[in-house]
């Protein structure tokens, strides 16, 4: 499930229908959700409680597992005047935050494949490695060439609209 929506600082909530053409402050917001890690969580949880009663340190570990990986089934993007921030799970405890500053192109991708950049998730980390990526599935994505030969990539159902957005706010239209 997506929702995407353009809102003002009235907090109006209004469909996107491309990029946000109002007064500052204005945000994009799309939220992406994704069933694995859910499931996952599900089992391992599952898994967890089953053994507690017989093998207590795996049953802790696969609990803990659990609650970690669940906060991945949910990634929330926006954009406003001065940042692109990304946030994972409730309630975005790990978040991603670029200044708009720091955003020299972007590439709408419309079939990105996780496979190229290391599978689903959260890969990589802008600090250490200069490159990141939050892939939740095969798919429309926008890949963000950053300042200091930095790369970060992103996939949300409504990329396109995403690198609209950026765009325009880059551009200043």
């Amino acid at each position: 499930m997506t929702d995407t929506r353009c809102t003002s600082s009235t907090a109006l909530a209004l469909p996107a229908v491309g990029p946000c053409r109002d007064e500052d402050p204005v945000t994009w917001t799309a939220e992406a959700r994704w069933a694995v890690p859910t499931a996952v969580g599900v089992v391992l949880f599952g898994v967890g409680l089953s053994l507690l009663v017989h093998v207590p340190l795996p049953a802790v570990v696969a609990v803990m597992v659990s609650v970690v990986v669940v906060q991945f089934r949910r990634i929330t993007v926006t954009v406003d005047n001065t940042h692109l921030r990304t946030a994972f799970g409730f309630p975005g405890w790990v978040r991603v935050r670029i200044p708009l500053a720091d955003i020299e192109r972007l590439e709408y991708v419309p079939d990105l494949r996780p496979v190229r950049y290391g599978g689903w998730g959260y890969r990589g980390s802008l600090h250490l490695l200069n490159k990141a990526a939050v892939i939740l599935r095969r798919g429309p994505g926008v890949i963000f060439a950053l300042t200091g030969d930095r790369r970060y990539i992103v996939t949300v159902d409504d990329a396109e609209t995403l690198a609209e957005v950026v765009q325009s706010r880059l551009t200043g239209a």
